[in-house]
């Protein structure tokens, strides 16, 4: 009797695991970036200053940056460069920039909250920059945020060689240097 009880049991046990509930789906955090970008320029247009505008290569960046820091929390990428290496990956040409980061708040009013409560955040929402990319990644329930703001090079955009890893610029410098001279 008690092997029956048992088995039905594990008979149960088993049944519960197949239909047990999915487990929590992810936020949808599709319109969040489009969301930052709309509270900077209200907090922007409070303090008498001009609109950032989006930008897709930026904001595919910051992407790219929020995605990082959830493997390593630094201005520094996880490979050890500046963040602002990312932008040379995107063919970003850029006179000026900033970074801001955060992780952990559930949406963009609270982490645009955060980032104005602290003064270097709101220094970079309310500095000299006109575009402004925003990445939002989701791991293990926790968000991740990125912005990243520029100020547009002004004039001819940066060759592409010069977005390239600064050994092989100069190994091309040295080789067309050692092409001209043996001439």
């Amino acid at each position: 009797m008690q092997r029956r009880i048992l088995s039905l049991l594990a008979v149960l046990a088993l049944l519960a695991g197949f239909f047990a509930l999915p487990a929590a789906a992810a936020k949808d955090t599709s319109g969040y970036a489009a969301e930052v970008l709309r509270l900077v320029n209200a907090e922007r247009a409070k303090a008498g200053l001009p609109a950032l505008r989006g930008m897709a290569s930026l904001s595919s960046a910051a992407q790219k940056r929020a995605q990082e820091t959830a493997a390593k929390f630094s201005h520094t990428r996880p490979g050890g460069g500046s963040c602002f290496t990312v932008l040379g990956e995107y063919g970003i040409s850029y006179s000026s920039g900033g970074e801001n980061i955060a992780y952990g708040q559930s949406g963009p009013a609270e982490v645009m909250s955060a980032w104005m409560k602290s003064s270097g955040h709101k220094a970079n929402i309310l500095g000299d920059y006109d575009a402004l990319g925003v990445g939002v990644y989701e791991k293990n329930g926790r968000l991740y945020w990125a912005q990243m703001f520029i100020r547009e090079r002004a004039g001819k955009p940066v060759a592409k060689w010069k977005t390239w890893p600064v050994w092989l610029q100069w190994l091309l410098r040295i080789f067309a240097f050692g092409w001209i001279w043996m001439r």
